[in-house]
This record gives structure tokens, C-alpha cells and sequence, in this order.
């Protein structure tokens, strides 16, 4: 066991067999099974109950979400760069703080316009803050297995789904939508403080360590990704000139649309809907089956996360894109059927893989396609992007549903999107090697293990 001299103020530190960058990886899963997930996949289960007892139209409880993205979209510019200069314990602790208040509070909305506003609080920070803290430092921490350790990390929304999706639903039913949102602020709170104000830090050598598998050998590594890392400096200020990375941000839009429209009427869809007073059978199911439908999504998350993770570490960027839009494509379709018991558990099944391009995605391939430098801003500007998609894939679906009385308009929707996801980051590969292949050209300075120009 060696020790290394800390920076920062900290006091040095031992490196022993437990590399402690799995902190971050830990704390970012808990945030991400509480805070992250509520708001995303727990929130569906609200709709209908809501959207009754207020006495407003669904579009009218999609606006709400989408304001949550839309707010978000701005917030994850901003989020972007201040995990670069803000210590990453105030940061994990005011979004876990502010998850639990909002939480809180939504137990007492009467009105749709207080809906609103604590979703434009949610976005803010909640929506916007979450996946970037889980996504950028634990990218900062890892160079070798690093799509294994992001999509360990974001897996989290998975598990906590499964646990609190039933009980979610059951708290519901049992007691009403009010005391379940007391039950998830509490939930939020307890389970993800603690490691976030204690042990996040945001770079390795904040505790005096270097990022996982820095220096290690071409023969030791146990990633044989196709993808060749990147070690020159691309950076945003090339980047924003280059139409390839443009490319990829119109893939990630895609996404969102996709994961906008799924995951905010997915419940709807196998259940039963009250509009204007009047009930809409969409697919018939009560809402106990439902929940354990959606709860069996957020199951296959779990795993498909760490999956995905896997096959970027293992067979690269063009596999694992491929693997996602096909996943999106069958969810799709199978969403067209939410009358039969089939359609709404294949559609579970295939999204519950083909959400994680949403999450696991962006900066694993962003990573692998241009490199760690600037990678805080860079991953910013994509979730921005994807969830600019999310908020229209919300609103387009619920404006459907008004007008159509069906769901199956935004099925077709996102089977659109899902093909043009497929190719455009399929294409923005190529285009990337094109960008680095330049910089290497063009003299760039190379990178050191964090990310950073190298200085001569």
C-alpha cells in the first residue's frame, strides 16, 4: 500500500485495493435510484390520478413535464460548467436537498400553475443536475472500464424504479398521490445525502490519486474496444464548428423524443384515461398491473445498463448504437398493442434496454469520440440537446392523445425518431475519427490522464 501526497487541502491519501473512485460510482447510483428516477420514471405513475384530481387535461400534465425538460435544457449548460469549478459535495448535496423539498411540496399542489412551477424547479436542478454529476465525474475518475463504471453508475434509475415503482403504486392506491410524494421526499433524502456530502470528489487528483487505468499498459487493458482512445485535444471550441458533433447532437435528439414520449405515457397506455370528465380505454389493464409492467421495464434497466457499458468497453460505439435503436424500434411497435397482455411486456422489455442510449450513451460516446477535454461542457451541451427532444416528444404525444384519443399516433412518432437516431450516430462515428485525425494534423497539444492540455 503506497501514499500520495493530496491537493486541494486534502490530507494525502493510501491507494489500497480499493480504488476510490467506486465512491463516486456508489453516490452516483444512489442519487440516481432516488432523485433521478422520481422524476422520470416514477412521475408517469402519477399522471392519471393527477391529471383527475385537478381536474386537467393530459396535455396539461405533459406541459408540466416538458417544462421540467425545457428548464433543464438550460440548466445542464450551466451544470456543465460548474462541475469543472464547484466542490462535487455542494453540488450532490443542494440537488439532493432540493429533490426532497420539491418532493415535498408537490404533496400540496391545487392548482395547475404551482404543477408548474415546481416542475421548473425540478428541471433546474433535479433533472438537469443528477445525470450530469453521475455522468461527468465518474467519467473524470475512470479511463480504463469507464463505460462499465458510467453505466453502473446511472443503472441506479433502474433499481430504484423496481423498488419504488410498486411501492409508489401501491402507496397510491392504498393513500392517494399526496402521501406518496411525501414518501419519495423522505426516500430521496435519506438514501442519498450521505455519500454525496461525504465522499464525492470531483477529480481523482483531488484526493491526490489518478484517474483508474491511467498509465496502465496496451497489453494489460481489458477494454478491446474498436474505438481508439483519444489523446490529442479536440475540446468545445473545435467542436462547435464541426458538423459531424452537430450530427450526433441531432441523434441524441432523437432520444429524447423517444424517451419523452414513452416514458411520460407508458402507464396511460395500458391503463384507462379521464378526459373532460368522460373515461378513455386505452389499453384496459388496471393500474396495479401496470405498475408491475413498468416496474419489469425498470428491472431490464438495471441490467441493460451495465450491459450497454459492457458492449462500448467490448465491441465499441457502432455495436452498442446499433443494439439501442433496434431495442427502440421493437418497443415501438409493441406500444401499438397495450389491449393485449404481449404488447406492453415486450415493450417493457426492449425500451428497458433501449431507454439506456438516453443515459449511458452520451457520455460514454462522447468520451470515446473526442476525448476528456472539456468533457463537463461537451456532455452538458448533449443532455441539453437530448432533453430539448425529451420536452418535444412530451408535448407532441400528449397533443396527439387530445386530438386523437389514442396513444397510437406516438407510437409512430417514435419509431420515426428511433430510425433517425440509428443513423445519424452511426454516421457522427466516422465524422468523429475525421475531427481527431485533423488535430493530430494539425499539431494539437496532447492530453494528460484527466483531460487536460498538455503544457511544454
Amino acid at each position: 500500500m503506497t501514499e500520495t501526497t493530496g491537493v486541494l487541502g486534502e490530507k494525502p491519501v493510501k491507494q489500497g485495493p480499493f480504488f476510490y473512485g467506486w465512491w463516486i460510482v456508489a453516490g452516483s447510483f444512489l442519487i440516481m435510484a432516488t432523485c433521478y428516477t422520481i422524476f422520470v420514471n416514477c412521475i408517469p405513475l402519477f399522471q392519471s390520478h393527477v391529471v383527475k384530481d385537478l381536474g386537467i387535461s393530459v396535455a396539461a400534465f405533459n406541459t408540466g413535464v416538458s417544462l421540467c425538460t425545457v428548464v433543464a435544457i438550460f440548466a445542464s449548460l450551466a451544470f456543465g460548467a460548474l462541475v469543472e469549478k464547484v466542490d462535487a459535495r455542494i453540488l450532490g448535496g443542494f440537488t439532493v436537498v432540493t429533490t426532497s423539498v420539491t418532493l415535498l411540496l408537490f404533496s400540496f399542489i391545487t392548482e395547475v400553475w404551482q404543477l408548474y412551477a415546481l416542475c421548473i424547479v425540478a428541471g433546474m436542478v433535479v433533472v438537469a443536475g443528477t445525470r450530469l454529476l453521475a455522468s461527468v465525474f465518474t467519467t473524470n475518475w475512470f479511463n480504463l472500464r469507464r463505460g462499465l463504471a458510467v453505466s453502473i453508475a446511472l443503472s441506479g434509475s433502474g433499481l430504484g424504479g423496481v423498488i419504488l415503482s410498486p411501492i409508489t403504486s401501491n402507496m397510491i392506491e392504498a393513500s392517494g398521490w399526496r402521501p406518496a410524494f411525501l414518501l419519495l421526499a423522505v426516500i430521496s433524502f435519506v438514501a442519498a445525502l450521505p455519500i454525496a456530502v461525504f465522499f464525492f470528489r470531483n477529480r481523482p487528483s483531488d484526493k491526490g490519486l489518478e484517474p483508474y487505468g491511467a498509465g496502465i499498459s496496451e497489453a494489460q487493458k481489458v477494454d478491446r474496444s474498436p474505438d481508439k482512445p483519444v489523446t490529442v485535444s479536440v475540446g468545445w471550441m473545435v467542436l462547435r464548428r464541426s458538423s459531424g458533433f452537430w450530427v450526433l447532437i441531432v441523434g441524441f435528439v432523437m432520444m429524447g423524443i423517444i424517451n419523452g414520449a414513452i416514458i411520460t405515457n407508458s402507464v396511460s397506455n395500458m391503463t384507462t384515461m379521464t378526459v373532460d370528465g368522460t373515461s378513455v380505454v386505452t389499453g384496459g389493464h388496471d393500474v396495479l398491473w401496470a405498475g408491475y409492467v413498468w416496474s419489469l421495464y425498470l428491472g431490464v434497466v438495471i441490467v441493460a445498463k451495465i450491459a450497454l457499458g459492457a458492449i462500448y468497453d467490448r465491441w465499441g460505439m457502432a455495436v452498442g448504437t446499433v443494439i439501442g435503436t433496434v431495442a427502440c424500434i421493437i418497443a415501438s411497435i409493441a406500444l401499438c398493442f397495450p389491449a393485449t397482455d404481449a404488447g406492453p411486456i415486450i415493450a417493457a422489455i426492449a425500451f428497458g434496454f433501449g431507454t439506456c442510449m438516453g443515459t449511458v450513451t452520451p457520455p460514454v460516446m462522447t468520451a470515446k469520440a473526442y476525448g476528456k477535454k472539456d468533457i463537463g461542457l461537451i456532455i452538458g451541451i448533449v443532455t441539453a440537446f437530448e432533453l430539448f427532444g425529451a420536452a418535444i416528444g412530451a408535448v407532441v404525444s400528449g397533443l396527439l392523445f387530445d386530438a386523437f384519443l389514442t396513444f397510437f399516433p406516438a407510437w409512430i412518432m417514435t419509431l420515426v425518431a428511433s430510425i433517425l437516431m440509428g443513423l445519424t450516430l452511426v454516421l457522427s462515428i466516422p465524422a468523429a475519427r475525421k475531427i481527431v485525425k485533423r488535430r493530430i494534423e494539425a499539431g494539437g497539444p496532447e492530453l494528460d490522464v484527466e483531460g487536460n492540455d498538455v503544457t511544454t
